[in-house]
């Protein structure tokens, strides 16, 4: 049964990605413009599915594409928390963890970990880089105090999807590959509370970008 539910999240999560993304969509015109990367960001993320999907028919292992793939993914994440801090928080601090992270990225995948497995150490990194960019843009928004009706603020669903599923994650990114070596029915848990919390991330997205003003 546990098999059964998890196997069937971690299949069709990717059909709540659409979600956002159709109203990114939808209201391109009316997104702000620190909102943009977060609408590139879910376009890769379909791209990124669908190479996943049909790299399956070519090969046993599409792991070496993850590598690169989260390298992008938080590439886009510093773009939109470049572009929402503003003066607030000194830029060249996210050039330089988005540099750290690349280099360590690329030596973790020919020297410490195999490109072939899960990068679980960068994925590791990249959680506490976002939960430390998503704690500065709360209180950001916090010190500013110019949000009345914070329920329409954009930033804070799309914070609040970042923060739950990253935070969230850490254990599991961390830990992924031994837990799926130690325990199947721990890993089909851990990957079934991934998938769902996944899913709240662009639920979570998804109702930010609806809540961005028409300008």
């Amino acid at each position: 049964m546990l098999k059964t539910v998890g196997n069937f999240l971690v299949t069709y999560v990717s059909f709540v990605l659409l979600f956002p993304l159709a109203i990114a969509v939808y209201r391109w015109k009316y997104l702000k413009k620190e909102l943009k990367p977060i609408g590139y960001y879910l376009a890769f993320a379909l791209f990124s599915q669908l190479v996943a999907t049909f790299s399956v028919f070519f090969t046993n292992n599409n792991m070496p594409f993850l590598h690169i793939y989260t390298v992008v993914e938080f590439g886009l994440i510093s773009w939109f928390y470049k572009e929402y801090l503003g003066d607030f928080f000194n830029k060249i601090i996210i050039y330089v963890f988005f540099g750290v992270f690349a280099v360590f990225a690329v030596i973790n995948a020919f020297y410490i970990q195999s490109i072939y497995e899960q990068n679980a150490y960068p994925r590791g990194l990249e959680c506490l880089f976002v939960v430390f960019y998503a704690i500065v843009a709360y209180y950001k928004t916090i010190k500013s105090l110019d949000i009345i009706s914070i329920e329409k603020s954009p930033l804070f669903w799309i914070n609040a999807g970042f923060l739950f599923y990253f935070a969230g994650s850490l254990f599991l990114f961390v830990l992924g590959n031994l837990i799926l070596t130690q325990d199947i029915q721990l890993s089909m848990l851990s990957w079934a509370i991934h998938a769902c919390i996944l899913g709240l991330m662009y639920i979570f997205i998804g109702i930010g970008l609806w809540h961005s003003p028409r300008q």
